[in-house]
């Protein structure tokens, strides 16, 4: 059998396992190329500001980030554990339609709200 049982009268066609994969590939390739760029030109940023006689510490507060980078796990783990619930749900309403947006939707939207209680709770 070329095709992944979910039930014994469902399957999931191995074009559609294919093509969600292509697409993680794409979006992993486009954010690598993305993080890539930005970190060059932040140090090209860096050189011009530095060689223009602007003190470092100048520079280093002008081009500080905001310090998100400790949230960042929280955040993913938020998405992907609702995005894993919706896809649950889904299964358990089939056949697939509408609804299956609306529940992804309302999961994604949860966690974003859940995250978003999570960070005005650990700023205060």
């Amino acid at each position: 059998m070329n095709s992944i049982f979910i039930t014994p009268t469902q399957y999931i066609d191995p074009d559609f396992i294919k093509m969600g994969v292509f697409i993680f590939i794409i979006v992993l390739v486009m954010l690598f190329a993305l993080l890539i760029i930005r970190k060059i030109l932040e140090h090209k940023l860096k050189n011009k500001i530095i060689d223009k006689g602007i003190s470092e510490n100048i520079v280093s507060s002008i081009l500080q980030r905001k310090s998100d980078d400790h949230h960042i796990n929280i955040k993913w783990f938020a998405i992907l554990m609702s995005t894993g619930i919706g896809l649950f749900i889904v299964n358990y309403t089939l056949p697939l339609g509408i609804h299956s947006f609306a529940i992804m939707a309302i999961s994604i939207s949860i966690s974003f709200l859940l995250y978003f209680w999570y960070l005005k709770r650990f700023d205060k």
